[in-house]
């Protein structure tokens, strides 16, 4: 039996969505994506279930966090994750966090993690960087979990990690200073990265897929 990578996604009130994409992206390395939905692991029983059968996890993509969660009034977020996405999530963050499996947080979810740990966002970000469409480099300093280098990745996000959570290890920058990558210290595979690597096939995408992969047991 092909493992199974959890993939989180958007919900509204009588549909969920997630890009075709990551589940491209699960297929194309030989594992079996499973959609998670806010509901089964709001349902404590249903999470563990769930749980102990996932080899690994995405937070995908999604709208904006709530700055109350980080302890800012909302000045220029345009739409807000609905909470019950957000409860799942942190839910599944602290599970995952426990049991060593491996997590990758893409765009939302990498700001996701980093508010899990205490962070803060920038809520619109403005560089000379476009950072809402297009590409820009980044520069990988560090040999985890990618290796050093620029690289050239697609640009598709309006906030970004302003404060670093506790413990979070940032290995990547773009030329703006704005982080587009870190990990969790002590934590085998625990990143999140500010690009979507499931829609980019540029080397740095393709790296983080594969020492994603190596990851799972």
């Amino acid at each position: 039996m092909k493992r199974l990578i959890g993939i989180t996604c958007d919900i509204d009130q009588k549909k969920f969505y997630l890009n075709r994409d990551y589940i491209l992206s699960i297929i194309k390395y030989g594992f079996t994506p499973f959609i998670i939905l806010p509901d089964m692991i709001l349902n404590t029983n249903e999470m563990h279930r769930i749980l102990s059968l996932l080899s690994g996890l995405i937070i995908s993509g999604g709208a904006d966090i709530n700055p109350e969660l980080y302890g800012e009034k909302n000045i220029s977020c345009r739409k807000l994750v609905s909470e019950e996405r957000l409860k799942a999530e942190i839910k599944l963050l602290e599970c995952f966090k426990e049991t060593g499996k491996p997590v990758v947080g893409i765009c939302y979810g990498m700001q996701l993690m980093n508010v899990f740990f205490g962070g803060t966002l920038y809520q619109n970000l403005k560089t000379e960087i476009n950072h809402e469409e297009g590409f820009h480099e980044v520069e990988i300093f560090k040999s985890f979990p990618l290796k050093k280098g620029i690289y050239t990745v697609n640009s598709s996000h309006h906030q970004a990690v302003k404060v670093p959570g506790e413990d979070l290890e940032v290995f990547c920058r773009s030329k703006d200073g704005i982080i587009e990558g870190f990990y969790l210290k002590k934590h085998p595979f625990f990143v999140g990265v500010q690009w979507h690597p499931e829609r980019d096939s540029g080397e740095a995408s393709l790296m983080l897929w594969q020492s994603f992969i190596k990851k799972i047991k």
